[in-house]
């Protein structure tokens, strides 16, 4: 929600209240109609101070509800994904070049695939020797919890794009002619 969303929102609100305040206005107004003169211009219109202070409780109102929504996600863990990045643009190098290369024991690695999407980019990058995204040395098995996302120069690969997948590096898989 932006301020123009907000802003739109305040109007509407002054505009749903705006009928019931000019009623206590002119209640209170016909009370006093004799004989101020100013009387009858709150009985038409209502006060400036009355719609100002109106206006101020929606803004007050509006805040405290999106507070209240960014607090419950939170509270809900429904808040934004957080995403781990690494982006290496316009490298030039006479060697290798790789994103992200770890162990599987690590548990750094494993913490980071357990918490995080992660994002690994590489852009326009000219190198003597090889190009790697992600270089995983597996001498354990890891379970890949959250979504790995890999782009090199001509290479892109997603892992767990499914929510309902499970990797796990590092595990055996049985062939057919296995028992």
């Amino acid at each position: 929600m932006n301020r123009e969303d907000i802003d739109r929102l305040i109007d509407t609100k002054l505009g749903e209240r705006k009928a019931s305040l000019r009623n206590r206005n002119t209640v209170d107004a016909l009370t006093q109609l004799f004989p101020p003169a100013n009387a009858l211009w709150k009985v038409l219109a209502g006060t400036k101070k009355a719609l100002a202070l109106e206006k101020t409780q929606i803004i007050q109102d509006t805040i405290l509800d999106i507070l209240l929504a960014i607090d419950e996600k939170l509270e809900t863990g429904q808040a934004a994904p957080r995403t781990f990045g690494i982006l290496l643009e316009g490298v030039v190098s006479h060697g290798d070049v790789t994103g992200l290369k770890a162990n599987t024991s690590n548990p750094v690695l494993a913490q980071l695939f357990s918490d995080q999407d992660v994002n690994v980019i590489l852009r326009d990058i000219a190198a003597a020797g090889n190009v790697t995204g992600v270089d995983l040395i597996v001498d354990q098995e890891l379970e890949l919890k959250k979504k790995l996302h890999v782009e090199a120069p001509g290479v892109r690969v997603d892992f767990n794009a499914d929510p309902n997948c499970k990797i796990t590096f590092g595990r055996v898989l049985k062939r057919k002619n296995d028992k």
